[in-house]
């Protein structure tokens, strides 16, 4: 009977870790992925890793400082890959601060992946039509 209520709690753990998230936990990954454009559905998607805050005492609290981490390194990443793809691209500087504006606007996440030492994984989104609605030059990946 113990080990029925172990596998209950186990379940609701994972529940509750991806309440409100698109992607199930267990296919998150447990490490950092570059920003990759998906066809379906429309979307880049970066996963990033963030490591708990050790200043912080509580686990709760030092496991949600790791989800704000890395939510920002996912963010960062996204930002590096629409400035990679705009200069191979040779775009206008007004067309990046467009796509910059959308990544910040459209970016959710869409998936977490809490790990025992309080880390977490995140997994974010940017739709891709938020992408070509801002700016889409020619010979960007998203303007295919």
């Amino acid at each position: 009977m113990r080990r029925g209520r172990g596998i209950a709690v186990v379940l609701l753990v994972a529940l509750w870790a991806s309440a409100g998230s698109a992607v199930p936990p267990f296919e998150v990954p447990f490490d950092d992925r570059p920003p990759r454009l998906h066809r379906a559905p429309a979307v880049v998607r970066t996963a990033a890793l963030g490591a708990p805050d050790e200043r912080l005492g509580r686990f709760g609290a030092a496991r949600r400082s790791a989800r704000f981490a890395a939510e920002a390194r996912a963010r960062a990443a996204l930002h590096a890959w629409v400035d990679d793809a705009l200069a191979a691209a040779r775009a206008c500087p007004w067309e990046a601060d467009r796509v910059h504006a959308a990544v910040e606007e459209a970016a959710t996440v869409v998936g977490v992946r809490p790990l025992v030492d309080g880390g977490a994984v995140v997994l974010v989104d940017v739709p891709v039509a938020a992408l070509v609605e801002a700016a889409a030059p020619e010979g960007v990946p998203w303007a295919r």
